[in-house]
């Protein structure tokens, strides 16, 4: 009976993935539709390919932490782990499914966090690492805070340095920000995935790192043999809302798998890391397939309805969206041995509305849509935990677990 019910619960995973897809592709591509510069056809194509690569490399970070970091797993019976994995699943898949429906941004981290601590808290509260929860819970509260103040911060700046055509500071620019990005993401893999010391990771992401710029300057130089702002623009709001995809993928690829990281390794015997990163293969598909079908759902809703954006203003809340989500992935990681779930939905609507204050002030924003999005923020952990516990209840009585 418990095989059938952790089939399930893959299974059910998987469509979580899928309703991650479909409810959080908005935050990688927003901006970059909702400027204009991309299609939402070649956004979504570009989102597939990046949340991929980085839900398969860099997921396991946080995947841990909602494995055993927020619960000690470990001590719990088989039974109700199994169980517990997948109520808490299904009742985050049925809020995430209603609000998608609604053509609502919710934070699927939110949702699956809620669906954890609803069936921890009703079959063993001591188990509770409540360390871990406060630093989850505050990471949660901060992420929209520090997204929409670094948007805001850096948006006048940027106004004023595209104020007038820079041609050769455009190529330094350009080269920096992807230098930059290029390098925080393969020292995070050469040193924590691939387990190089400190130094050799430094060095080979350093030189590594020359690759990526290199190759988008002679691309944009080939197309557009010139570098003015309108292109630049362009070029890095689509690098921006790569590395966000790379971003989402790393920090949300944990919210539809991880809760069966120590379920599979019991069941199969398989290695933590292999289990994860078999997992992150599922994830990833699933988002795949749950972005291109029904992601423009929501994405009409974070994209034109919140603020008007122009491509400035998309360059930078999507720069300040996907870090804001890659440093809460990967610097806790450095430091405490994990990353941290932040709402990529938080973060970026956060950044939307920090430019949308910058250019404008409150006038800029659209009050009715913007309470309702915050509205929806607000039930998603008690929603969630709450119908966790109902379905705990009522499922451990049908499968005779107390």
């Amino acid at each position: 009976m418990l095989e059938v019910v952790y089939a399930l619960g893959i299974a059910l995973a998987f469509y979580y993935a899928w309703n991650m897809g479909a409810n959080d592709a908005a935050n990688p591509t927003d901006c970059a539709v909702g400027s204009g510069v991309l299609s939402l056809k070649k956004a979504f194509i570009l989102f597939a390919i990046f949340t991929a690569t980085g839900g398969i490399i860099l997921g396991p970070f946080v995947m841990k932490t909602i494995d055993r970091g927020l619960i000690a797993r470990e001590e719990l019976e088989t039974q109700k782990l199994i169980l517990g994995s997948f109520v808490a699943s299904l009742a985050a898949c049925l809020w995430v499914t209603f609000s998608s429906w609604k053509g609502m941004p919710v934070s699927t981290t939110h949702s699956v966090i809620g669906g954890v601590l609803g069936f921890g808290l009703l079959i063993s509260p001591g188990l509770i690492n409540h360390g871990v929860l406060f630093t989850v819970i505050l990471s949660l509260l901060l992420s929209p805070l520090l997204s929409i103040l670094l948007s805001f911060g850096l948006f006048r700046p940027a106004r004023n340095y595209f104020s007038r055509e820079r041609k050769h500071g455009n190529v330094i620019l350009v080269y920096f920000v992807t230098y930059f990005l290029s390098f925080i993401t393969s020292v995070s893999v050469l040193y924590k995935l691939l387990e190089w010391d400190k130094l050799s990771a430094v060095v080979g992401s350093l030189t590594i790192s020359f690759l990526p710029p290199s190759i988008l300057i002679t691309s944009m130089w080939k197309k557009y043999k010139t570098f003015k702002n309108e292109f630049v623009l362009s070029s890095l709001l689509i690098v921006s809302l790569c590395f966000s995809a790379l971003s989402f993928g790393a920090n949300d690829m944990a919210n539809a798998t991880g809760v069966f990281v120590t379920p599979t390794q019991r069941l199969i015997g398989e290695p933590t890391l292999l289990t994860m990163f078999l997992l992150s293969i599922l994830g990833a598909t699933g988002i795949l397939i749950g972005g291109l079908t029904w992601g423009y759902r929501v994405i009409s809703t974070c994209a034109y309805r919140v603020t008007r954006l122009d491509p400035l203003m998309g360059m930078v809340a999507e720069f300040s969206n996907a870090l804001t989500v890659f440093l809460f992935t990967v610097v806790p990681t450095f430091l405490m041995g994990f990353g941290i779930p932040v709402s990529t939905t938080h973060s970026s609507i956060g950044t939307i509305i920090g430019v949308g204050l910058a250019r404008g002030g409150m006038g800029a924003l659209h009050k009715p849509t913007t309470l309702k999005i915050l509205l929806f923020w607000i039930l998603t952990i008690p929603c969630v935990a709450l119908l966790s516990i109902v379905l705990f209840v009522l499922l451990g009585h049908g499968l005779g677990i107390a």
